[in-house]
């Protein structure tokens, strides 16, 4: 199945631009998709699925565009 990934922040540098195309097999999940890109951070990082908060664990269906932003600090 294809799923659009679209990053932000600093993993638009860290992984390779903002926009990625994955071919993933049926009954992927988020974190799939994820270690696809070599993204290994989970926590606090900033997930969304389809313009909804999505988990690691959610699984991904044919079409789905994510959109993944780094954790922000601030003070």
């Amino acid at each position: 199945m294809k799923v659009e990934v679209e990053l932000g922040g600093t993993y638009i540098y860290d992984y390779g631009g903002r926009l990625h195309s994955l071919d993933l097999p049926e009954g992927a999940t988020v974190e799939n998709a994820l270690d696809a890109l070599g993204i290994k951070e989970r926590i606090y990082i900033v997930i969304i699925r389809n313009g909804k908060a999505a988990k690691p664990e959610d699984e991904l269906h044919d079409g789905d565009r994510l959109v993944v932003f780094p954790p922000i600090g601030g003070g």
